[in-house]
């Protein structure tokens, strides 16, 4: 029996050697394309996420201030002496008299002993010990709220994180700012609203990013250039007190 001769067809169609570099060559270019829009889309990413964290924690300070402040100097009895204790640069301390009566907790008794009636914002005196507003390292730190009649012993609470700058000014019934340090009674009582700056910075830096920027706050005190690789976020806001002036 004879063996059948298998035929190879030398014009069937194929791939060169050349096509093949060519595809290849193609196809890295394609790929390389890919990975750069998905590097391009990851810094994005981070950059944004950085961004949300800065404003997230300026936004918790400024909405506590805010609520807080607002019942400086609260007192319906007029017997709790209610008003501004401290008012420096970097430190805020009010009192207010919103609870404490023995037949309703939650009715004023004429002082402001109470828990929440005496508060204090600002940074702990262990990283700002002259309360400038400008901790002592250059590390940003928690900004925080005591409660003087709170825990004992009342300790700075963080309500926000990796804030590296707060200034804080006052003003009067005329809409005038008052120079601060405030010692006397007559200045503290004329308080009606105070202006907060706050610089907050992200927790991370970015190695492709550069911040050779200054923050200039409303005093015209002028924080930075910090040239390194945080992101940075200035937030100016004024809170009525609406309890001062009757």
């Amino acid at each position: 029996m004879k063996r059948k001769k298998e035929r190879i067809n030398l014009q069937a169609g194929g791939f060169t050697l050349i096509e093949l570099l060519i595809a290849m060559l193609l196809g890295a270019i394609v790929m390389a394309a890919v990975y750069a829009t998905y590097l391009t889309q990851q810094k994005s990413y981070f950059a944004q996420n950085q961004v949300v964290e800065m404003q997230q924690n300026i936004r918790a300070a400024m909405l506590m201030l805010s609520r807080d402040v607002r019942e400086a100097g609260c007192d319906p009895t007029q017997m709790s002496g209610a008003g501004f204790v401290t008012a420096t640069a970097g430190q805020l301390r009010f009192t207010r008299d919103i609870a404490g009566h023995a037949v309703n907790p939650n009715q004023e008794d004429g002082d402001v002993l109470d828990p929440n009636e005496d508060i204090v914002f600002g940074f702990d005196p262990t990283v700002d010990a002259n309360g400038d507003g400008i901790p002592d390292g250059t590390a940003a730190v928690n900004f925080c709220r005591r409660d003087v009649n709170g825990a004992t012993p009342a300790v700075f609470q963080p309500i926000a994180e990796n804030i590296e700058r707060v200034e804080f000014r006052y003003i009067d019934e005329n809409g005038a700012f008052i120079a601060s340090p405030i010692t006397s009674q007559v200045n503290l009582n004329s308080i009606r609203a105070v202006q907060v700056a706050m610089l907050a910075r992200a927790s991370q830096q970015d190695p492709k990013f550069s911040n050779g920027a200054t923050y200039t706050a409303p005093s015209g005190t002028v924080w930075g250039p910090f040239n390194d690789g945080f992101r940075r976020r200035l937030s100016v806001t004024t809170i009525q007190s609406r309890n001062k002036g009757f």
